[in-house]
């Protein structure tokens, strides 16, 4: 009888660390959801961050080009510059439209 209380005691000292044991690891995988849906937040804005600054060099790059057209007409009036874009590059001598992959 002294045994299986032993036993028993045993038992429910295990129980009761493991009990401890998955308390302490609910709380710790909440803390780990909280900086993983934080870390997602932080991702997020990033990538608006780079959309912005991404559509602010498109335009910056677009006000260059322009001003480059400008000043072209400017120093040689009468020029045809309508088949020139800033999607467009030069190829055999000739203004194609830019492919993605070049």
């Amino acid at each position: 009888m002294a045994t299986q209380a032993q036993t028993m005691g045993r038992l429910q000292a295990d129980y009761d660390k493991l009990q401890v044991e998955v308390n302490r690891l609910r709380v710790e995988k909440e803390s780990l959801e909280k900086q993983v849906a934080s870390g997602d937040a932080t991702i997020e804005e990033l990538e608006k961050d780079k959309k912005s600054l991404i559509d602010d060099m498109a335009g910056i790059f677009e006000e260059g080009f322009q001003e480059a057209l400008a000043q072209a007409v400017c120093m040689n009036p009468g020029i045809d510059i309508s088949n020139c874009d800033s999607t467009h590059h030069i190829v055999d001598g000739k203004v194609v439209p830019l492919e993605m992959d070049d």
